[in-house]
């Protein structure tokens, strides 16, 4: 399948292949995207991530795509300042939510097969 690779660290790269292949994919058929990234934390909610090395999230964290877009985009700190009282708006609202019904607590949700909830 034809494809291309770009840096998933490059918001506006992974955009400007996304804007060459979706014409393809809508008259050629189907593209492969490999935005290359780096995963900083563990691969659920309950994984430390222990196995990694911590200089290398560090290192990582220097291409974090947040903070690299965010230099680049006029008005990103008031975008992400709203992001985040959204956020907390809606932590607070569930919070304050009533808890499920027993019978309703453990439909639609993923079950890894171990680690403990925090």
């Amino acid at each position: 399948m034809p494809g291309v690779q770009v840096d998933g660290n490059d918001v506006f790269a992974v955009d400007d292949a996304t804007r060459t292949l979706i014409p393809e994919v809508k008259t050629k058929g189907p593209r492969f995207l490999h935005a290359v990234t780096y995963r900083f934390k563990g691969h659920v909610s309950v994984d430390a991530a222990a196995y990694r090395d911590a200089g290398e999230v560090s290192r990582a964290l220097e291409n974090d795509p947040l903070a690299l877009a965010a230099a680049r985009v006029p008005g990103a700190k008031k975008i992400m300042q709203e992001a985040e009282d959204e956020v907390r708006r809606a932590v607070a609202a569930a919070s304050s939510a009533p808890w499920p019904e027993p019978r309703d607590a453990y439909s639609d949700i993923q079950d890894t097969g171990s680690g403990t909830w925090q």
